[in-house]
Parts: C-alpha cells; structure tokens; sequence
C-alpha cells in the first residue's frame, strides 16, 4: 500500500542570515531500516562489536565494545558476511535480539531498534521513492533547493565500490561539502541506494554483481527523471566517486541512448584504463608503497606472479579458490592479493571484478557526447594518474576542448592531504581536506555546460 510521510525539521540559520526549513517526504512501499546504534567488523572468524553510540537502545541493553555477536534472532552466525545483511535488514521499530560472548561468557541482549533518521541536508527537501527494478526495489532519494521552482537541472551519483547507505549525514566532510555544493548551484541531487543498502530490498553488497549494479543505476535514475516534474531530464549531469569513476560513462551512456540529455560527466578516484590493469596496479602500488615489507630488488618477480594470478581471475574468469590449487606457489599468492577475501573481493563478489573486467571503459567515455572533468590526488592509494588522464586525452582528441583534468598535489583517494605517498597509502591521520577544489571545478563545469 503506498504511503507518504512528510517530516519538517528545523534547520541552523544559512550563512546569509536566515533560518531554512528542510523537508523529507518518504513515499511507497519500502519500510524504513533501523538504526543500530552499534558498528561491527569481522575479527577471527567473528562479527566484533567496534562502536556503540551513547544513548543507543543497544547501548542501554548492555552491548559494550570488543562483545563476538554469537548469533542473530536466535540464529547462530555463519558466514560474518550474511551476517552483516542480516543486521543491515533490520527493520526499525522491532526488537533485535543478540546472543553476545564476552570474556567467556555467554549472555543474551535483547532491545527495540529505531528507524534510522531521515536525512536533513541544510536548505534543501528530499524526496524517498521506490524505483522497481526487476526482482530488486530500490530506494530512490532526490534532494531539491527548499522553495525552488521549476524543473532543475539534476546531478546524479554512482557511488564508490564499498557498500552503505548514501543518506546525507553531517558527520562526513565529504557529504557536507556535495550538500553544500548543491544548494550552493540550486540543482537537484539523486541517488539510488544499492539493492544492498538503505531501505532497499535485493541482493546483498557480496552477492551484487557488477552488470546488475549498472543496470540498476540506469533504470531507476531513468526512472525517477520520468516521473518527478522537478528534475529537467534535458539537463542532467553524473558524479562518479572512486568505482563510480567506472559506472559513470556506462550509465551516461546508457541514459543518453534513452534520450536523456547528459551534459557532463565528472569522476575523481578512478580511470579508464581496463580494469586489469586497475587491478594490477592495486597490486603494485601494495608492494612499491610499503618499503618496509618489501624490498625494491623483489618486486619484480612479485609482480610476474600477480599478472598471472589477476590474468587467470579476471580475464579467464576462474575462482581465486581455483587457481590457488594450481600450485603452491599461486596457494600462498592467493593469501596475499590485497582486499581478496573468502568468496569475496573488497566486500563484492568474484562475479563483480570478472564482469568489470569485461567493460570497455575507454569507449563509453568516447561515445558520451558530454562535457568531461576528470579529478585526480597525486598521492592516490588505489588510482594511477594515466588512468585519470586518458579519460581528457581521449575525450579531447575526439572533441576538442570538452574535457578537463585537474590534478591536486598531496591529496589521496579520498582529497586527504598528506605530506609523502608513503603517509597517504599508511592512511595517516589528516583533517586537511581538498574537497573545494573538486567542487569550484565541477560548479564551472556545470555553468559551461549549461551556457
């Protein structure tokens, strides 16, 4: 039965003196995920608790930090990864029953969970919707400037490879800074949440693969540009993050082919070179940033070994498990590919890099009649600086002064400042951020695109 919820929220006074009401609406089916008021991560074979928020539920039933969840309503955990979508399905508003070992001892915990709040991001309405895509429902959230007018032109986001909700939250500079970015150019911001997280219903993060994910992303912003009278479809712009750097241009594409007008495309954090070769880089920049573990004369053979190793996952599509049963050597290789865990890689599935690897990245960004900013951190943890700059080679080669690349010297993946490469890939604590670089250069983007 379709529903509609309208909450208003008092918001802080703008900076330019006056007080803003922001709005979220939720519409349709999709019932509202609880807010845990704990974290968690695996250690040893189980799900440790690493947070609890004071004031939680959890934290008045007794959770403390370091507790082993042992099971979920009543069930015993198994694999920590359905563990974790399991908790993330929880709904809010009914009783979470954890069966915890602390020191030993066995104790049973028992609490109401809340809703998880709705986002309240400064100046402007959000909108949650349904989008139906195949046996998925995804939750769709539109931000737009409070008393704006008219059909606005939209951004749109795909999102980085790891999995969570995309709800603005103040917590996050980087949040804070796209919400401001936004209400700043009076545009709309839309998001879709993976089928694995929010409020949507579908495939968990381990199990999702790569085409599904891009095929979700297509419909359901094709979707919400049909359907709400606020959003200008001839106007449509795409914000990349990380992996979104790659899903970009396919669902740019992708919309294009639809008939939508995508006049731009942004991406920071990711290349277009095939993603073997991302991946072998990965593995590169694991033995050359780290001199301590490994010397320089050993990188070499290490990295002849990698090649074959990724060759056999990604291009041949073989599981991991497989080829570490080739030999002893490719048995203790499998062990130390970074982020390769039991049948998943950096929390997606195998299905997920095999098909990625597939994708001809270069030749979306070739077809896409759209303006281009391509964002790269010299002291990137994951990305190569090639990869970023082929996108603006190529786009430039093929229409002349359409794309733009911006390097900013000292920032990483995530426009961290650091003082050395070696303090960026050991994820030295910073606060020095860099992400108004980013948006000074989208917002021209936008306003070239627009003229």
């Amino acid at each position: 039965m379709r529903h509609t919820i309208v909450i208003l929220s008092l918001l802080a006074a703008l900076a330019a003196g006056g007080a803003a009401h922001a709005a979220a609406f939720v519409a349709g089916d999709l019932s509202r995920r609880a807010a845990l008021g704990f974290a968690t991560e695996p250690d040893g074979g189980a799900l440790k608790v690493v947070q609890v928020a004071d004031g939680s539920a959890a934290s008045a039933a007794g959770l403390q930090v370091g507790d082993q969840i042992a099971a979920i309503n009543g069930g015993s955990t198994g694999n920590l990864l359905d563990d974790v979508d399991r908790l993330r399905r929880t709904l809010g508003n009914t009783d979470l029953r954890l069966g915890v070992l602390r020191q030993g001892r066995r104790l049973e915990l028992k609490f109401t969970v809340p809703p998880r709040p709705l986002e309240d991001m400064p100046g402007m309405d959000s909108t949650y919707d349904v989008a139906q895509v195949g046996g998925a429902k995804l939750r769709t959230i539109t931000a737009v400037p409070t008393g704006s007018r008219g059909p606005l032109p939209v951004l749109l986001l795909t999102q980085w490879v790891s999995c969570g909700s995309i709800e603005h939250h103040a917590r996050s500079p980087w949040r804070r800074a796209v919400a401001e970015f936004v209400r700043s150019q009076k545009i709309a911001f839309v998001r879709v949440e993976r089928a694995s997280d929010g409020d949507s219903e579908g495939p968990a993060c381990h199990k999702l693969d790569y085409d599904t994910e891009v095929r979700h992303y297509v419909e359901a912003f094709d979707a919400v540009l049909a359907s709400n009278r606020r959003l200008d479809p001839s106007r449509v712009f795409i914000m990349g993050s990380s992996l979104g750097s790659t899903t970009a241009p396919l669902v740019g594409l992708a919309l294009q082919e639809r008939g939508r007008r995508v006049l731009g495309v942004a991406v920071q954090g990711g290349g277009a070179v095939t993603y073997f070769e991302r991946m072998l880089n990965f593995e590169r920049f694991y033995l050359e940033r780290r001199p301590d573990a490994v010397k320089p004369h050993e990188i070499h053979d290490q990295m002849m070994k990698r090649i074959h190793f990724l060759h056999e996952y990604l291009i041949k599509g073989r599981s991991p498990d497989e080829i570490a049963r080739d030999s002893a050597e490719m048995a203790a290789l499998r062990k130390d590919i970074r982020g390769l865990g039991n049948g998943e890689h950096y929390g997606r599935p195998y299905t997920w890099h095999q098909q990625a690897a597939q994708r001809n990245f270069l030749a979306a960004w070739a077809a896409l009649r759209a303006r281009v900013l391509v964002v790269f951190g010299e002291y990137d943890q994951f990305e190569s600086a090639h990869g970023h700059a082929l996108i603006a080679q190529t786009v430039n080669r093929l229409r002349p002064g359409s794309a733009r690349y911006l390097q900013i010297n000292g920032a990483d993946h995530d426009l961290v400042m650091h003082r050395t490469i070696e303090e960026a890939y050991a994820d030295a604590e910073s606060t020095r951020r860099r992400d108004k670089d980013y948006f000074d250069a989208l917002g021209q983007m936008m306003r070239q695109a627009l003229r």
